[in-house]
């Protein structure tokens, strides 16, 4: 990047972004999971010149502000910084509940747990955590519903800056991951949680109204992943999920939500009933294939040979015909073919004699498998082979024949 000091900027002169430090700021830089603030510069006229985008730490400690310009910024103008005020009360909210979630999953879990990543949004949190095997249901659920107790208490939440020592003696958590100087921040919620933390935090739990887990995942060995929202994106999302609950009792025709489990319950076990019924009415069609199509018997080359397209559902009821083929020996060879929508399978059976001398099923198939596009093999009694090319059956049995000529 083309990058260079200079004393003045001017969205005039197609300058789109600049980097700007100035004596004092409002804005909180990322730092330790928590995003920065975002608002907008002010100059002496009332006039907005630039939006903070992002702010970062400069390599001095200074906060750093990217900025999309407007106007005009110059070195040594007095500028009104102002904070998006909502969106940084969100990020205070969510910063608070990465808290409360830390000692909840403590409590619950136990203390081998411990933070492994944190990143807080003004929409939604996201905690990392070590814990070896996945958290059950339940202790999510008590995990989700400590942190809320804790909201319900109303708990005031303090911020002191003290030395290292004295922290420690408050039993004040650390990060292993972070260095500490002699001065510390530390933020208690209460006798709940005590944590070494240079973020926001809202003034009372209360403030946050209202606490949701969004989805808990494993993202490596021994870490698991929290995502939660707070306040009115939890509000959202438990009207989201109602919404969904509303939808899907109107599809099940139950006349009111909490009907809906007995609903799909008595849906469940009329689905069980059909495919009962398919599979009883599939055997019998089966049969009734076996008997037809063993009735065509064909002579190649001495071998006598039975190879047709049935139509059944699939691979499992070609092996059952092979079986009741196998308890009659019609024929010294069958081969059987279906197909369904896009998907074709083919079924090679050789009688015991045809093995002793010499012939495999997994020969022939793979040698037919090919017209329908596909592969696969088997024993020497029986192979099969599945594919895309449901055209390609009828040439796949002549190719069978020829195959037996050789």
């Amino acid at each position: 990047m083309d990058e260079k000091l200079v004393d003045s900027t001017d969205a005039a002169d197609d300058v789109v972004t600049a980097e700007v430090i100035f004596d004092q700021t409002p804005f909180y830089a990322e730092m330790g999971g928590q995003v920065a603030d975002t608002g907008t510069i002010v100059d002496e006229s009332g006039t907005v010149v630039a939006k903070v985008t992002d702010v970062q730490h400069a390599p001095n400690g200074q906060n750093l502000h990217t900025v999309k310009l407007i106007g005009k910024l110059v070195k040594g103008a007095t500028y009104t910084l102002s904070v998006d005020a909502a969106r940084h009360s969100k990020v205070e909210k969510n910063h608070t509940a990465t808290h409360l979630l830390d000692q909840s999953l403590r409590n619950v879990l136990g203390s081998h747990t411990a933070q492994a990543g944190s990143l807080v949004e003004p929409h939604y949190l996201r905690f990392d955590f070590t814990h070896f095997g996945q958290v059950t249901s339940e202790d999510l659920h008590k995990v989700e519903q400590m942190v809320n107790d804790q909201i319900f208490a109303e708990i005031p939440v303090k911020t002191v800056e003290t030395d290292l020592e004295t922290a420690k003696k408050m039993g004040a958590i650390a990060m292993f991951s972070e260095k500490y100087g002699k001065r510390v921040r530390v933020v208690s919620i209460g006798d709940f949680n005590t944590e070494f933390c240079g973020g926001d935090h809202v003034a009372n739990t209360n403030e946050l109204g209202l606490f949701k887990i969004v989805s808990e995942t494993g993202v490596g060995a021994g870490v698991r992943r929290i995502e939660a929202v707070t306040a009115g994106d939890a509000f959202k999302f438990l009207n989201d999920e109602e919404a969904l609950l509303n939808q899907t009792a109107a599809l099940v025709k139950a006349p009111q939500v909490k009907e809906v489990p007995h609903r799909i319950e008595a849906l469940q076990a009329d689905v069980k009933k059909l495919e009962t019924g398919q599979r009883a009415l599939q055997a019998k069609m089966a049969a009734q294939q076996a008997a037809s199509a063993f009735d065509h018997i064909e002579t190649v080359a001495g071998t006598t040979v039975i190879a047709q397209q049935v139509n059944v559902a699939g691979m499992g009821q070609l092996r059952q015909l092979a079986d009741d083929w196998k308890q009659k020996l019609p024929s010294d060879v069958l081969v059987l073919a279906t197909g369904n929508d896009d998907k074709a399978s083919l079924l090679v059976a050789m009688s015991p004699d045809q093995v002793k001398a010499g012939r495999k099923a997994g020969d022939l198939i793979k040698a037919i498998a090919p017209a329908i596009n596909g592969g696969g093999g088997g024993r020497p009694d029986m192979a099969q082979a599945g594919g895309k090319k449901p055209a390609g059956i009828s040439d796949a049995l002549a190719q069978a024949k020829a195959w037996l000529e050789k």
